[in-house]
């Protein structure tokens, strides 16, 4: 049975998936659940993805929802991250291409005594599913670039499905300066590679860092756009690289 987490699930322009993810989330919860927490953040979708949110939390005083400003995947998931009340919390995307059941999978590793549980499709005893060759190179070219600058040792540091003990999740995301503010000229999806620094500075901070193999599916509709993204998260892992050389990730006294 699962126990005492927080799940933040943020979301853009999701009113054709979100019902289906939602459903999902309902029967997941009714089958040997207790004492989660569910926050759906809003990052201010023009559709009708907020009034989804706020009806299916309607009557379920274990979730609420967040509507924010449009700024960005990476300010909703830490709006979401700082307003969890649970000792654990764990971030999904909404579209479930890794599916529910995958959770127990990351909090045994916290049960364990890691501080953050990292959902990885490269991992020996992964499985990835629909994805273009094109993509999977973009990707291990991208995750190249990121353990040569930044992090050794992880091999997937994009999957949307992380979970972290409630105190890692703050000592974390009060340090991260990419994206920590919405963007105010932002128009449509924002891809970006906030999870890189997300788990820059946990090593940076000491604390304990597993990979953990999951099942993940290529949901068509996808926001990543085939040029401007990659170049933009190449520009995050730079700015990161940056701020570490500058000192201005520092570490608590």
């Amino acid at each position: 049975m699962i126990r005492d987490l927080s799940i933040v699930i943020p979301a853009y322009q999701e009113e054709s998936r979100l019902p289906k993810t939602l459903s999902a989330l309902g029967d997941f919860l009714a089958f040997g659940t207790s004492d989660i927490e569910i926050i759906l953040v809003d990052d201010g979708s023009e559709d009708a993805t907020p009034e989804i949110m706020s009806a299916w939390c309607a009557g379920r005083p274990f979730a609420r929802s967040l509507s924010l400003l449009h700024g960005g995947k990476a300010h909703a998931v830490k709006s979401g991250i700082m307003a969890a009340r649970r000792n654990r919390v764990l971030f999904m995307d909404a579209d479930l291409a890794v599916p529910l059941d995958e959770i127990p999978k990351l909090l045994h590793e916290l049960d364990r005594g890691a501080d953050v549980a990292v959902g990885s499709r490269e991992t020996c005893g992964a499985s990835r599913v629909g994805e273009s060759p094109l993509r999977r190179l973009r990707g291990r070219a991208f995750n190249w670039l990121v353990r040569s600058l930044l992090i050794k040792g992880i091999s997937d540091t994009q999957c949307g499905f992380k979970a972290f003990t409630r105190q890692a999740a703050r000592q974390v995301f009060t340090k991260t300066l990419l994206h920590a503010t919405p963007n105010q000229g932002l128009r449509g999806p924002s891809v970006t590679a906030f999870d890189v620094e997300v788990l820059f500075l946990a090593a940076y901070l000491g604390l304990e860092i597993v990979e953990v193999p999951v099942r993940w599916t290529h949901v068509r509709e996808s926001k990543v756009r085939t040029v401007a993204d990659p170049l933009r998260m190449t520009g995050d892992v730079l700015k990161v690289r940056l701020n570490a050389m500058t000192g201005k990730y520092s570490k608590p006294e």
